[in-house]
């Protein structure tokens, strides 16, 4: 039974998750970071040890990698597990990258935006695991639903497509946001005049499809006031907003 933690790396996920693990009762025995203002600040966080040093990194009964996907293996590199379970938390990275550490592997991926000071509601927050065997899937799925009661099983394949469309409601459109804001700068109005059509929109999509909820005057076919809007526009505003309304009008043909 996984009682004991320690994490690997020490960003936006890992103080989430850290936390979420504790106020569920299990031990976050320590945080290893290369960096060590990100591990002192962590631990500090959680009253727990934390090192920067790999030969130093206690003893657990699992081992959470929550890195930079491209920083996973040299993260990883160079510790001992002792043949305990070792995760990683990322969406696309396949689950294989953690064969050479250890016997007994898999992936934690929680789907859901996280930024250190902002508190998440781990009851919401969809859990996906896969395992490379069915007693760690098992270990993991309880492990899983001590946090959340939203814990499914899912492959690299479906985990890949998951973490797309995860970017895409969430990362992409957190960017149109900022351009939608740095628009509303430029002519002295606020972004907070936006929120009650975001909040309208996203009420929507809960009760008919993303499909069906689209309005606006590209699904409307109206030309004239997209090349308006256009003509107002330059540089990657004018190429996004350009090639969104052609998509909005290409999926309704």
């Amino acid at each position: 039974m996984i009682r004991k933690v320690v994490f690997i790396g020490a960003g936006n996920v890992a103080t989430s998750l850290s936390k979420a693990l504790i106020d569920a009762g299990f031990e976050v025995a320590q945080i290893f970071s290369r960096t060590k203002e990100s591990a002192e600040a962590l631990a500090m966080y959680l009253k727990t040890s934390y090192t920067t040093e790999k030969n130093k990194i206690a003893e657990a009964d699992l081992y959470i990698c929550s890195v930079k996907d491209d920083a996973i293996k040299d993260a990883l590199s160079g510790i001992n597990f002792n043949n305990k379970i070792v995760v990683h938390t990322s969406g696309s990275s396949e689950m294989d990258i953690l064969k050479p550490f250890t016997s007994h592997y898999g992936v934690l991926y929680p789907m859901q935006t996280f930024t250190i000071g902002k508190n998440v509601d781990w009851s919401q927050v969809p859990i996906f695991i896969e395992a490379n065997s069915n007693n760690t899937t098992n270990e993991l799925m309880l492990f899983a639903k001590a946090i959340s009661p939203i814990v499914t099983a899912a492959d690299s394949k479906r985990r890949k497509s998951l973490h797309i469309a995860a970017v895409l409601v969430c990362n992409f459109t957190n960017h149109l946001y900022a351009m939608a804001d740095r628009l509303l700068k430029e002519n002295n109005l606020e972004f907070k005049t936006m929120l009650p059509l975001i909040t309208e929109t996203v009420e929507k999509i809960k009760v008919i499809s993303p499909k069906a909820a689209q309005t606006g005057p590209a699904s409307r076919h109206d030309m004239k006031i997209v090349n308006d809007h256009l003509s107002l526009l330059s540089g990657n505003d004018h190429k996004i907003y350009e090639l969104i309304s052609k998509a909005i009008q290409d999926e309704q043909l």
